[in-house]
């Protein structure tokens, strides 16, 4: 699933991040488990700008804390955040009805070039 005003990154990190979420709207999660979960599609740093990047677009506040010596963010849900899935779900389901659409309308030209061709020839 994917969203159409994130990028693959931010849509990666977002996924990751609700996954550990386990539908609690506050959680600890650590950059390890993170980016465990992005595959590793980027680093360290490049989580922390787009940790940073999805907090100004208002998914979710985070704070980056230490716990036991070990960095960790404390990440809160937004509405927006928790609505991130169904939003994904939805730019995907209307992606694939433009795409049927456009489909059909070049068929339905395309018969309508035909029947036109035999009645006038």
């Amino acid at each position: 699933m994917w969203n159409a005003t994130l990028d693959r990154k931010e849509n990666e990190v977002m996924r990751a991040l609700l996954t550990l979420s386990a539908g609690k709207a506050r959680f600890l999660a650590s950059p390890d488990e993170v980016l465990a979960l992005v595959r590793g599609k980027c680093d360290e740093e490049g989580l922390e700008r787009t940790l940073a990047s999805l907090a100004q677009d208002g998914y979710f506040d985070y704070i980056a804390t230490d716990r036991k010596g070990e960095k960790t963010y404390v990440v809160e849900l937004r509405p927006k955040g928790s609505a991130f899935l169904r939003s994904a779900h939805t730019d995907r389901r209307r992606f694939f009805v433009r795409l049927f659409v456009a489909a059909v309308c070049g068929l339905a030209s395309a018969l309508i070039g035909i029947l036109l061709k035999l009645i006038f020839s």
